[in-house]
């Protein structure tokens, strides 16, 4: 016994098999930069908020009237509800003068960066306790004395927004997906609606002689 022959794909069949994969990777390719660009984006702003909020730090301090001032301003910083910025002061000898409450459970002074010979560092990554910060340290001159200044941003909102939005993407690529198998299914039949057409003309006419 003879096995049977697969009949062969329709022509509209094959285009619909190449437009999707073509279509879906398309636009996969634009998810991927547009994400890229969006969080690229968000990660420097990031940046630049840090090392603003440093530069603040380390100028009232070196202008302003020593320790006590800057525990006043960073008490103040400490109580709002979204503590996005967590800080450490820190003498020439290592000894804390002052700093975020809790900080030092979170973030101890040995997994800071030195400060950096320029002033704007890179900042440092670390993760604890399901969080994600942004480390940053540098150098702050009061009275003759080098005092260093730990800075800690709190990104976890940012990563949750991150996922989130990674998600949506990913939805949305689904979409597009579906939405190219619609179309692509749509274009083939009216494409070749005319050869269709011709094809069952031809049928109908029979046989030439």
């Amino acid at each position: 016994m003879f096995s049977k022959r697969p009949e062969p794909r329709s022509i509209a069949s094959q285009l619909v098999r190449l437009f999707t994969p073509a279509a879906a990777l398309l636009l996969l390719c634009g998810l991927i930069v547009f994400y890229w660009i969006v969080v690229r984006h968000a990660f420097e702003e990031d940046n630049s908020v840090l090392a603003d909020k440093v530069d603040a730090l380390q100028g009232n301090f070196e202008k302003g009237s020593g320790v006590d001032a800057l525990a006043a301003d960073l008490s103040a910083m400490g109580q709002q509800k979204s503590r996005s910025f967590l800080v450490r002061v820190l003498d020439p000898s290592g000894t804390v003068i002052w700093q975020t409450p809790r900080m030092e459970e979170l973030l101890p002074a040995s997994i800071f960066p030195r400060p950096a010979s320029r002033e704007v560092a890179v900042p440092v990554e670390y993760r604890n306790a399901g969080k994600s910060f942004a480390l940053t340290t540098r150098h702050a001159i009061r009275n003759g004395q080098l005092l260093t200044i730990q800075v800690a941003q709190d990104r976890s909102s940012d990563e949750k927004v991150e996922r989130e939005f990674g998600i949506l993407l990913l939805i949305v690529l689904a979409g597009g997906v579906v939405a190219s198998v619609a179309i692509a299914i749509t274009i083939t039949r009216r494409g070749l609606r005319p050869l269709r057409q011709m094809t069952t003309r031809s049928q109908a006419s029979g046989p030439l002689i």
